[in-house]
């Protein structure tokens, strides 16, 4: 009837449905904040260094020091996306290169298939192998319920030890000139093509976390891991599947080491296991699970490796390097709290509003 008052939203509730979910508000934070801190170092290493840093043979060489990082990082972040961490990432590295440079440096092999034949079954020898180390991984993690700390602390000295015992220690040195300079081959003589097949797999690995169910599965289980549970969602074989991801992608960058020093032995990238951790905790991933954005990794690493490359030109300590990352650590952990506390209490006003909304039209309406 005319005379009854018409059901209408509050403007605040109106704004808050167009409005994004927590967690996204909170990806979106960290990633301006992450963004913000890109944009001041590099401000900063512009005005203290200028053409000495911003010239093309320096900052492809920047470029050319990224990807295995870059890789290591990823698999870092991938596997904290679940609520879980992989220690294992640079033992997985080792021994797949370990496994390439010893199928590379065969005679008889070379022999039998030739250089690139030998080439195409140590590539794939490696990235088998390290699929292989990942599913193990993810099996033990959901078959026997050990946290994912403590397996890959194990498996990383497992791999370490196998790496040991193929190697005896010494390093494997002799690859075949067609391998290392195809890892080291340069588009345009700038951009290395290292880099751009790097910049491939972060694209494509982001969208399909980002879009597809196995993703959706994993945020999930990191935000909320009873109810991913009774979704009846496969959130074992995610993880098991997530795991063995984090496998090929430390496996392909101990190949991309092995190009790069033309050798390889247990013990190579150590430095990058907790510089690791640093990235992806940088990037906007949260140690917890279920929130971040894994393409934000690769800004992380090209950022520390930019802030790298300016101490090294301007002859600063290597001391001053794990200063300046731990400062931006702590910095970027503490901007993220704050936002957090304001997004937080934001979106609380905001849901307070819309449940006192109807009550107060009722009352208004009753009294009319």
């Amino acid at each position: 009837m005319s005379g009854e008052p018409r059901e209408t939203l509050p403007v605040v509730a109106k704004g808050a449905r167009k409005r994004m979910p927590g967690r996204l508000d909170e990806e979106s934070l960290s990633a301006f904040v992450l963004y913000a801190m890109i944009a001041a170092v590099l401000v900063l290493i512009s005005a203290g260094l200028g053409s000495a840093f911003f010239n093309p043979a320096n900052l492809g060489s920047v470029l050319q020091q990224s990807p295995e990082f870059a890789l290591l990082s990823l698999a870092m972040g991938l596997s904290m996306v679940s609520g879980g961490i992989d220690l294992s990432v640079i033992a997985v590295a080792d021994l797949a290169g370990i496994l390439a440079a010893k199928i590379m440096t065969t005679p008889a092999l070379l022999e039998l298939v030739g250089q690139t034949g030998v080439m195409a079954l140590a590539v794939v020898a490696a990235l088998g192998a390290g699929l292989l180390m990942g599913l193990f991984n993810g099996f033990v993690i959901v078959r026997f319920g050990i946290p994912p700390l403590l397996t890959t602390l194990g498996s990383m000295m497992l791999f370490a030890g196998l790496g040991s015992g193929l190697t005896g220690g010494v390093g494997i040195t002799g690859m075949p000139s067609g391998f290392v300079g195809a890892m080291s081959a340069k588009l345009g003589g700038v951009l290395p093509l290292s880099f751009c097949a790097v910049l491939a797999v972060f694209l494509m690995l982001s969208a399909y976390v980002r879009v597809s169910i196995f993703g959706k599965s994993l945020f999930l289980y990191g935000e909320n891991k009873v109810a991913a549970l009774f979704t009846g969602l496969r959130v074992e074989r995610t993880l098991v599947l997530s795991y063995a991801i984090c496998g090929v992608l430390a496996a392909a960058s101990g190949l991309i080491m092995l190009a790069r020093f033309n050798s390889m032995k247990v013990g190579f990238g150590d430095a990058f296991l907790l510089e690791a951790i640093l990235v992806a905790v940088l990037a906007g991933i949260d140690p917890n699970g279920g929130r971040g954005r894994l393409f934000n990794v690769l800004p992380t690493v090209l950022l520390l490796q930019c802030v790298e490359n300016a101490f090294t030109i301007a002859s600063l300590s290597p001391y001053a390097k794990k200063m300046i990352w731990g400062g931006l650590l702590l910095i970027f952990m503490a901007l993220n709290f704050f936002f957090r506390r304001i997004v937080a209490r934001r979106l609380t006003t905001l849901a307070i509003r819309r449940q006192t909304a109807p009550s107060h039209e009722a009352a208004q309406a009753t009294g009319s």
